[in-house]
Order: C-alpha cells, then structure tokens, then sequence
C-alpha cells in the first residue's frame, strides 16, 4: 500500500517519470511513454485548444472581412483543419505531433497577423510541457513572466485604474464608481503576488494558479461579465496544466544555461512592450489597456479599428498590425490616426498613397482638408474655367482618448457628440466641476470645436493646453481671470472664429490677433 502511494507521488512530483501500462492501443502505448499523468493532461490541453479553435473558427478560414493581415504577400489557405488534423497527431506521436501543431500555428500567424492572438500559443506551450521536460522548464517561466507583468502593467497603467477596471466591474453588476480602484488594486497585487511565489515558491503558487485562473474563468464566463469566450479555455488549462507545472518544479533557480535565458527574456523583455518592440499580447498586457488604437477617415464616414464578430477575437493593436489593416481596407486618400497612450510612444498620423502605402503625415496635414460627408456636395473635379484642379482632401478624424473621455465624465464634464459614435466636438465646464487638469484630458480630444469656460477658475497659462486642438472654432471665456497673454497662446489655431470675453481683461485687440478667417485658403 505504501509503495503503491509513494509511486503515485512520484508520478505528480517528477515530470520525466515513466509509468508502466499494461493498456493496450496506441493511447496505452503513449501513456506508458510519458506517464498516465501527464499524458491525461496532454489531453486536456488537446481538448482546450480545440475549444478553442472551435470557438474562434471563422479566424482560421479565408475570408474578406475583417481582412487578412498578412506578413508577406501571399494567397491565403484555411488552416483550421490542419491545426485539427495537427492535435489528432499530438494525441497518437505526442512529440512529432507538437512539432507538427507549432509548425502549423507559426505559419497560420505568419499568413494572418490577425491569428497571433496569445491564447493559442500559450495553451500550445502547456502541451509541450506535458511532452518534454525543456518544454516543462520554458512553460514554467512563461507563466512567471505573464503573472508578474500581468500585475506590473495593471500597476503602471493609468487606464487599468480607470475606465477599463471600471467597464469591467460595472459590467459583473456592481457598483463600479464605489469598487472599482479596490479592485484594479487587488487584482494587479493578487497577479504580482503568484508570479514572485511562481519564482521562489513555485509548489505553493500551484494552489494559488489554480484559484485565480478558476475565479477568472468564472468572471468573464456567461455566469458573470460573459466576455472574451475564447480565452475561457485557456484559463482552464493554466488551471489544471499551469498548477501541475509549478507542482512538479524541483528548484526554483534556473539550472541550465539556456534556462537562465529564457529566465531572463521571460523577466526583462516585457518591458519591450512601451518601445513598441514587444506585442501586448505577448507582453503580459492582460485587460490593463494602454494599447494602440487607430481610426481610419474616409470621404463619406469614420471606421474604428475593432475585432470581436464572428472572429470571436479583439483586433490585434499594435502599431505595425493597425497600419497593415489601413492598407487592406482603406482607399487612396483615406487618412488614419494611430493613437497611442504608452508613454514612450506618440500618436502617428497616415494617409494612404496612390501605391496602397501608408505614408506618414503631419498633425496639420491630417487635419486639413474637408469633413468626411461633405464631398458629394461639392464639384471638386472640374473649375469654372473646365480645367482639372487638384482633389481636395479629406480632413482627418482623430481618435478620442478613452482616459480622457472617462476622466472628464467622471468630473461632471458635459461633452456632446453630433450623433452616436460620432467624436466629441463641444465640452461644457462649470465653476464646481473645473480643474486645471481636465484641460490636458481636453487636450486629447482633438476634434474639438467648442469649449465652454466661463465662470470658472480658467488661468492664462491654462490655455496653453488647448493649442493643439487644431479644429476649435469657439472657446467661451465670460468672467474668467484671462488677460491677453492668456488669449495669445491660441493665436496657432487656424479655425478659431468666436471667444466670449464678457467681463474679462482681455482686449479688442488680442482677440483680433487671434480670431481668422478660416475661409481665406479657399480663395
């Protein structure tokens, strides 16, 4: 009897035991090669990933929309039944087969950059664990190094603690405003917290793994925020194959010297991810946003950067991914503002050339031009003379940053859009609810047109903020303590029409210096 448990005990402990089986076909061959154990998790990982696959089917077909984001140009294949037919063979050759399910996964993502989604390659790197014992070691330190970033970047991320923990508490039916800092905090240290255990205590971080990716499973799941149903298989895996990996790791220091490598990639190159250099997805971003956005302008509308759908997969934001889809989908004379909230990084502007290329433009030139719509009311293709004039060119929509619109929301800003889904184009403070920052969160919706001031405790270094918001035409500054030193800091703006000055310092003539015509390019 003791025997009998300590070989049971073994056979958890040590990854590269072998246990004899007397079954007989080919899944009894292969558990008496890798053991019963960790042959039955091989199969779990199979099962989650084809859940997974399944889940996310149309991802792995051809199709037209969204398009494909190619990393060369080459005609598109389905792969979805030869990473089906590829888990079949994991299931017969393990080892073979894993070669085979990488091989397929790497090439489907090289083909369409919509596929690098990080769910199908971490599950694939747990079934490699349950196969080799390298692959135990690097499946080991992947999951330290996305727990630990996991919290660093909830930490560092102003969104984390503000709209995006805040969306994701009031969707699970709480109140939002009253729970959500508790918990983005709680959630980040909680992530932080197994991912060092990961490291120096990596046995009692499996009981640790094995709650949180179960109480995650359970929040995004249909009993809860019933979001992101693709990753709910992944979560299960890490559950199960991510607590056995940690149970089964005898020391907790890399042996090896290419483990020190992967210890050190895993631990450091994260921080890639503020340069640009690192996907999120690969990153340990794991619902911190902070992430790229972009929006395309047309001639007659606006169109969002976005996945989900019938791909059952948000849209991969990087900078790289958000220009290729910008090449595939816009036409020549299209423009893209690609916004990016990282620090390190700023927003980047396009217009797509007669060769189908992004080429990259300046703030003004993507704003100049007409609105999108109003071209079908104009004759721009001949003059009066009959002569061709150079078409006019679309002015550019930018992107609203969502810090900015929750921050200013949050303090009682009124903010007024023209329709649904279109930018904010007028903000309303009052004296209860303005504060000198709100101006940098006004700052960053550059589509603005109108702002409302008066009454409130406005300086003249204040406005300094607002000289990048290109397309303000009318600014309210009634009973303010603005001079006009206060009013030259929006001399730059070449749509500025209209400023309200009642009962201010300011004079006639400052406000003639800044006020233009904004006609006068037209003539």
């Amino acid at each position: 009897m003791f025997s009998s448990s300590g070989s049971v005990a073994d056979s958890l402990s040590d990854p590269t035991i072998r246990v004899p089986s007397s079954q007989s076909g080919v899944s009894g061959q292969v558990a008496s090669q890798l053991g019963r154990t960790r042959y039955g998790l091989l199969l779990f990982g199979v099962a989650c990933q084809c859940v997974t696959i399944a889940i996310t089917w149309p991802l792995w077909q051809v199709r037209q929309m969204p398009p494909h984001l190619p990393t060369f140009d080459l005609p598109q294949i389905a792969f979805g039944w030869m990473l089906i037919a590829s888990l079949v063979w994991v299931v017969i050759r393990p080892r073979s087969g894993m070669a085979v399910h990488w091989g397929v996964l790497v090439v489907a993502a090289v083909f369409d950059q919509f596929r690098l989604q990080p769910q199908f390659f971490s599950i694939a790197l747990l079934m490699t664990a349950c196969v080799w014992e390298a692959g135990h070691r690097i499946a080991r330190w992947s999951l330290v190094s996305t727990w630990v970033w996991a919290g660093v970047h909830k930490l560092l991320s102003p969104d984390w603690f503000g709209y995006a923990s805040h969306w994701l508490v009031e969707r699970s039916g709480l109140d939002a405003d009253a729970a959500c800092m508790s918990f983005a905090l709680v959630v980040a240290l909680v992530e932080l917290a197994v991912g060092v255990l990961a490291i120096f205590r990596p046995r009692w971080a499996a009981p640790a793994c094995a709650a949180m990716h179960v109480g995650i499973a359970l929040t995004i799941s249909p009993l809860l925020v019933n979001w992101n149903e693709s990753v709910l298989p992944w979560n299960l895996s890490v559950a199960v194959i991510g607590s056995w990996v940690l149970l089964t790791t005898k020391t907790w220091y890399p042996t090896f010297g290419w483990e020190r490598l992967v210890c050190a990639a895993g631990l450091i190159a994260p921080i890639g991810f503020y340069g640009g250099l690192l996907d999120h997805g690969f990153s340990g971003v794991l619902y911190s946003a902070s992430i790229p956005q972009g929006l395309i302008t047309t001639k007659t509308s606006t169109l969002p950067i976005e996945g989900w759908g019938e791909l059952h997969v948000p849209f991969p934001k990087e900078r790289r991914t958000i220009r290729i889809y910008f090449e595939q989908v816009a036409k020549p004379g299209d423009k893209l503002h690609l916004a990016d909230p990282r620090p390190w990084l700023s927003d980047a502007f396009y217009v797509l050339d007669s060769r189908h290329q992004a080429k990259e433009i300046d703030r003004d030139t993507f704003f100049d031009g007409l609105p999108p719509g109003s071209f079908e009311l104009l004759e721009v293709g001949e003059s009066a003379g009959g002569q061709e004039r150079k078409p006019l060119a679309v002015s550019g929509v930018g992107v609203d940053s969502r810090r900015s619109l929750f921050e200013l929301q949050k303090a009682g800003v009124r903010m007024v859009r023209r329709e649904k889904g279109q930018p904010i184009f007028a903000v309303e403070f009052t004296p209860e609810n303005f504060g000198p920052s709100l101006l940098d969160h006004v700052a960053r919706l550059p589509n603005l047109m109108q702002i409302q001031l008066a009454g409130t405790g406005v300086t003249d270094s204040d406005l300094s903020k607002l000289s990048q918001l290109r397309l303000l035409t009318g600014i309210g500054l009634d009973r303010t303590a603005i001079t006009d030193e206060g009013i030259a800091h929006l001399e730059s703006l070449p749509f500025l029409q209209h400023i309200e000055y009642e009962g201010t310092k300011v004079t006639a003539e400052a406000i003639a210096r800044v006020i233009k015509d904004p006609y006068d390019g037209f003539e």
